[in-house]
């Protein structure tokens, strides 16, 4: 667990994010959770601020891939994008159940499943609630949608596979989402 407060998880974002993001999708996304919400309820980053902190991670990760395996990007912006991003989806996934007084929330809180999402789904969610934001390219729009690898739906598996012939990032995505869950456990 991680024992930043929210105020530096969104000082640590505006330094690393600040030429990619608009003031308005910044303010959007501490209203919604963003920099409070865990990365999920039972696994890793089951913590309040944990979102923020794995998908810092992530960041992190694709742009050391990216300068050690010299990757290509459409855009430069892109291993930021999308390791920030790709997990947007649990914004609204799940509901503090032990409200503070005061944000932030406190490493006593405890989180639920929300069952009053609008939109199911994981990558493909988090794609569409970018896009109300952001113009993707496909790389950046393939690459979040299929950061899950073979940990999506079995019969997705043919297409996961052909995102990576085309847009071989879509690998480097994954990879990185594991290390930050798997290595990192944020």
């Amino acid at each position: 667990m991680n024992n930043f407060t929210t105020a530096e998880r969104i000082e640590q974002f505006s330094n690393l994010m600040n030429p990619y993001v608009s003031g308005e999708f910044k303010e959007w996304l501490i209203e919604n959770g963003f920099f409070t919400a865990p990365a999920s309820i039972h696994h890793h980053g089951a913590y309040s601020g944990a979102l923020f902190d794995h998908s810092f991670a992530v960041t992190k990760a694709l742009l050391s891939f990216t300068e050690r395996l010299e990757l290509k990007w459409q855009l430069e912006r892109s291993p930021y994008i999308v390791g920030m991003f790709h997990d947007l989806c649990k914004v609204d996934n799940y509901t503090c159940t032990k409200k503070p007084a005061l944000p932030p929330l406190l490493e006593g809180d405890s989180w639920e499943y929300n069952n009053a999402t609008l939109l199911p789904g994981h990558g493909d969610k988090s794609v569409m609630m970018l896009q109300q934001h952001i113009q993707l390219t496909d790389e950046e729009l393939y690459c979040i949608r299929w950061h899950m690898g073979a940990f999506d739906d079995k019969e997705n598996w043919n297409s996961y596979g052909r995102a990576v012939t085309n847009f071989p990032n879509v690998l480097y995505t994954h990879t990185a989402d594991m290390v930050a869950a798997r290595i990192l456990g944020v």
